[in-house]
């Protein structure tokens, strides 16, 4: 069974991003008007820590993915690396596949309560210092609880979007982010305008996954599909096994977002204990903001993973190197766009919706673009690496995050450099080696230089496009 990527999947992907980030772009200018300073600093905060959470899933997620992408692609067995191209045939491995599932829920059953337990400690503690002993925001204890649980529930049932994805139905598991972030949506401006400040937007984060579950479940167990793996007894043997080949890799991969957790969101949470929430304001909404425009520009790629996954399988070198640098070309072009759009045309309506936050400097948010447009790019190039299930920068992540944890530490202690210092910071240890070294590997796979990538990615857009 191949997986094709249908223009469906494409609208889907992308409107689905747009509905994924929803309380940054469709509330953004709610929660900006009528929320205090502090309450804007402690929602980046809380945003945060749900990023934060999120490497408690320790690669599962994507090894799920991946692997459930090679069953429905015609893999007969599974290899903890690499692919065993001589096993695939055109018929799916229902044993196989059944043990996956079986397995996946295993697994985040557990990890939701991990991470339960570590918000309701941990947590509590760290909020109670950056709100001044829960005094700085109003019902700051509470808000801080109903975040603990939400954060729970969407970790308990985010397997079913590496189920959804591996098996090729992005428009699916698209659909269900949509609707369960349009509950969201609502509910969010409802108990905003009824005055409930950031209690409201909390609320509204812990009722939508149940949506989630409810709209993925019956997209992916359809009924013929539980016909064909509800027949199976899968012995706790046999999901242990499993367990040891996804492990082997998701490993590798908790250990990479580890080091992109302090890459990207750590400078966050250690701002928090030394900059006034109205900085963390500024600084989270700059963050927010070129985040937002990252993930749209990296919808496609984002979605064709699947895809290159089951081509790995294939062995289709050529048709696989023109998709892949189609979908960077998009990237490359989308980020520009968006930057530009951020520093001309975003402070300016900020202003009109009478936001109590503001941008930093175009000197800062300038700067800050351009790290995360190369943090994008060669972090694409490393996930096109992994879809030949090979993980070769697991230390190099760590070393990065390590060097920008205590570049950082060092930056808000002995210097008053504040947003700027921890920008720069971030920008030098990428560029030390991430940046130039991902994007090598690839092109030395292909043979090519990557400016010969990027002029194949842009023939490509131009046959797409039916321009001559």
């Amino acid at each position: 069974m191949s997986i094709v990527l249908s223009k469906k999947d494409i609208f889907w992907g992308y409107f689905a991003q747009f509905f994924s980030i929803a309380s940054g772009v469709i509330t953004l200018p709610l929660i900006l008007r009528m929320l205090t300073k502090e309450e804007i600093g402690l929602n980046y905060l809380l945003l945060t820590f749900g990023s934060l959470v999120s490497l408690f899933d320790f690669g599962f997620a994507s090894q799920f993915g991946r692997n459930i992408s090679y069953i429905f692609g015609g893999a007969q067995s599974l290899q903890k690396e690499g692919i065993q191209v001589e096993s695939y045939s055109r018929e799916i491995n229902y044993r196989l596949l059944a043990t996956m599932i079986h397995t996946a829920r295993y697994v985040y059953r557990r990890i939701g309560l991990v991470v339960l337990a570590t918000l309701l400690t941990f947590g509590t503690w760290y909020i109670y210092e950056v709100t001044n002993g829960f005094k700085t925001v109003h019902n700051a204890l509470i808000i801080w609880f109903i975040f603990s649980f939400s954060v729970f529930f969407e970790m308990f049932y985010s397997y079913y979007t590496a189920l959804l994805g591996g098996r090729g139905m992005i428009m699916e598991s698209r659909k269900a982010i949509v609707y369960s972030r349009m509950v969201y949506v609502i509910l969010a401006f409802v108990f905003l305008y009824m005055g409930f400040g950031l209690i409201g937007v909390v609320i509204a984060n812990f009722i939508a996954p149940f949506f989630n579950r409810i709209i993925s479940y019956r997209f992916f167990f359809t009924e013929d599909l539980k016909s064909k793996i509800d027949c199976f007894d899968i012995s706790k043997k046999e999901k242990l096994e499993l367990f040891n080949i996804v492990w082997y890799n998701a490993r590798k991969m908790g250990l990479v977002f580890i080091g992109a957790y302090a890459i990207n969101k750590f400078s966050l949470f250690l701002a928090g204990l030394y900059l006034p929430l109205s900085e963390i304001a500024s600084y989270g909404l700059m963050i927010q903001l070129v985040g937002l425009i990252s993930t749209v520009s990296g919808t496609f790629f984002l979605i064709s993973q699947s895809k290159f996954s089951a081509m790995r399988v294939n062995e289709d070198k050529e048709k696989i190197l023109k998709e892949f640098a189609f979908s960077m070309n998009v990237y490359y072009l989308l980020f520009v766009f968006g930057a530009v759009f951020l520093v001309i045309v975003c402070p300016w309506l900020l202003i009109i919706i009478g936001a109590k936050a503001k941008l930093p400097s175009v000197l800062v948010l300038c700067v800050f673009a351009l790290i995360v447009l190369l943090e994008g790019n060669h972090s694409n190039f490393a996930g096109f690496i992994i879809t030949k299930n090979n993980i070769p920068f697991v230390k190099s992540s760590l070393i990065a995050g390590l060097a920008i944890v205590l570049g950082d530490y060092f930056s808000l202690v002995y210097t008053t450099y504040g947003i700027l210092g921890l920008v720069v910071v971030q920008g030098l240890s990428q560029i030390a080696y991430a940046n130039w070294k991902w994007p090598y590997v690839v092109c030395k796979e292909f043979g090519i230089s990557f400016l010969s990538f990027v002029e194949i990615g842009m023939k490509e857009s131009l046959i797409r496009l039916k321009i001559k």
